[in-house]
């Protein structure tokens, strides 16, 4: 019972100390931002640059324009490049 009561203890613990956030890890956040942008990495049209011709098929139909799929706030346009090619 003795050694019941040590664990239970021990566990009531170790809770309270990781709900206190004290072993829990810490982000390093030095130098997570960069004054300005010096790799070749091109993340491609800068805002307001007008979007590139597409053609693609949606519900079987040809698109060639994205603009029947904006909105009143515009558009948010993801391309994910497979990895299965």
């Amino acid at each position: 019972m003795k050694q019941l009561s040590s664990v239970l203890l021990a566990g009531i613990a170790t809770a309270g100390l990781l709900a206190s956030g004290s072993l829990l890890a810490q982000p390093n956040l030095n130098d997570m931002f960069l004054d300005q942008d010096t790799d070749n990495f091109d993340p491609g049209l800068s805002i307001g640059e007008p979007f590139p011709a597409i053609r693609a098929i949606y519900s079987g139909e040809e698109i060639t324009s994205p603009e029947q799929f904006m909105g009143e706030r515009g558009l948010a346009f993801f391309a994910v490049r497979s990895a299965d090619w």
